[in-house]
């Protein structure tokens, strides 16, 4: 039994170095954290083909929709302050961690583990050192769009990590790039919705928090083990 992350926003909660680079640079912002958010994620998703070819760096790209999600708020904030807030963000990032209860079933199950997230190769390993992801995946089973030069939903993605997913699972927070994408080759899927913006048939399971997820796994684990 195979089971295949993503990185963001499943691995982790992306909204805590967020949270904290606003806290930092933008305190005096009026908008909710969630919504707000959920607006520069938007906008991430909308420019993530131009990072991914390289017309924009990622801190580029983070400026560019901090800027954006300020703007759509009524709420504009200047060069200097998107800059600080990415270089805040960045920082942040360096402190990311996974919740107890995920890291207790990772250094648990006898699974085989692996990772596939979409982002330039450099910047997603940083966060998989901050995460110290080599605990539990080897670096044989970790893999990212920069480093294979095919982005989830692109079957490639998916063909890089095995071409033979009748025993793999993907647990995504994406439901198209990582529910759909994966689905279409055949996996079975977990969508991790932490952000609660709705699932849909390309999705085995629906989980929103670490708890329900790692419940959901050893429950699979031992339906499988039976």
């Amino acid at each position: 039994m195979n089971f295949c992350f993503d990185c963001d926003d499943t691995l982790y909660d992306m909204r805590s170095p967020f949270d904290q680079a606003r806290a930092e640079v933008l305190p005096g912002l009026q908008a909710d954290p969630e919504a707000f958010y959920t607006r520069t994620r938007a906008f991430s998703e909308e420019i993530f083909d131009q990072v991914q070819d390289g017309t924009l760096t990622v801190d580029q790209s983070g400026v560019l929709r901090i800027r954006k999600a300020c703007e759509w708020w009524g709420q504009p904030v200047t060069l200097a302050q998107a800059e600080a807030f990415q270089k805040a963000y960045r920082r942040a990032q360096t402190e990311i961690r996974m919740a107890p209860e995920l890291e207790e079933w990772l250094a648990d199950t006898y699974s085989g583990l692996w990772i596939l997230s979409n982002g330039p190769d450099v910047h997603q390993r940083r966060k998989f050192s901050a995460l110290k992801t080599d605990r539990f995946f080897p670096e044989s089973h970790t893999f990212t769009s920069g480093q294979i030069g095919f982005a989830k939903p692109d079957p490639r993605a998916f063909q890089a990590v095995t071409a033979d997913p009748a025993d793999f699972w993907y647990i995504g927070d994406n439901y198209q790039n990582d529910m759909e994408g994966a689905k279409a080759l055949g996996w079975h899927t977990i969508h991790f919705d932490r952000r609660h913006q709705g699932s849909g048939p390309a999705a085995d399971y629906v989980v929103h928090d670490e708890s329900e997820l790692t419940a959901l796994l050893r429950q699979l684990e031992g339906e499988y083990n039976v």
